[in-house]
This record gives C-alpha cells, structure tokens and sequence, in this order.
C-alpha cells in the first residue's frame, strides 16, 4: 500500500477536500499527511507492483474468484452510488458468521453510529483495457438503481 501514499497522502486528502467526505476511521492513521516518498524509493515500489500485478493477472485468469486487492491492481473499474448507510436500519446482526478471516476483520469492523449516514456503492471491475465495457454496465446499472426508486 506504500505506493498509495507515495505523495505524502496529499492526492487522498486534495480528493476528499474536493467531495467533502471525511476520511474514515480506519483509515486515518494510514493516510495521515506526511513528507512526500524518495522517487528511487516510488520507483522500485513501482516496478514490485507491476510484478505482483502481473502474477495476480495469471491468478485471476486461473479462478474466478473476488478478491479485495482488485482495488490495488490496475483493472478497469466504476463505482456508482446508491444509497447512505443508516444506522436504523443496517444494525450490526451478532448472529452473523464471518465467511473468512476478511470478512470478520470487515464485519468486526462496522459501527453504526460510526457510519451512519455514509455513501454506499456499488463497484463493478474488469480486466484491464475493458473500461468500455465497465462504463457500460455501470450506465446500465446506474439507471436501473435511478428508475427502482422514483
């Protein structure tokens, strides 16, 4: 994750200033402003991640399987928005059991109140090179979330 913050965090900060969202809990330790990363430092993290991204592209073809380092990885992606948590009705259900170990690091980590209010969406990935077919299938979806409400 190091490459993320390679600015210092500065881009992180600059794009939630723009859209007024607060960083979120978890995150703020992480993504603190700090002093910009060495460019032979971002360099050799660059070329680490092209590696790993070329392994993981190999992985992904092999499997059909989800996983949350897509975020990470340069594949094709949107996100469309679709509604705000609301802590009255996304209660935490302590009868759930976790499917993995990231998912009870994620559900262990849900508060309501902490959410509350919160953007939800929804993100569609591909391989790389297929933005078309993301902004195709998110303008689908994104139309279908619109007509589903009104």
């Amino acid at each position: 994750l190091a490459f993320l913050k390679a600015d210092g965090a500065h881009d992180i900060h600059q794009q939630l200033d723009l859209s007024g969202e607060p960083l979120v809990p978890p995150l703020r330790g992480s993504f603190q402003l700090r002093d910009p990363m060495p460019l032979l430092e971002y360099q050799d993290l660059t070329i680490q991640g092209k590696t790993y991204n070329e392994a993981y592209y190999d992985y992904w073809n092999s499997t059909s399987s989800d996983d949350e380092s897509i975020n990470l990885m340069d594949y094709s992606a949107a996100v469309i928005p679709v509604t705000r948590a609301d802590k009255s009705v996304d209660r935490f259900d302590h009868q759930y059991q976790p499917l993995n170990e990231v998912d009870r690091k994620n559900w262990e980590a849900y508060d309501p109140e902490t959410y509350d209010g919160a953007p939800v969406g929804l993100q569609i990935v591909a391989r790389k090179w297929e933005e078309e077919k993301v902004w195709a299938i998110a303008k689908i979806l994104d139309t279908a979330l619109r007509n589903r409400s009104e």
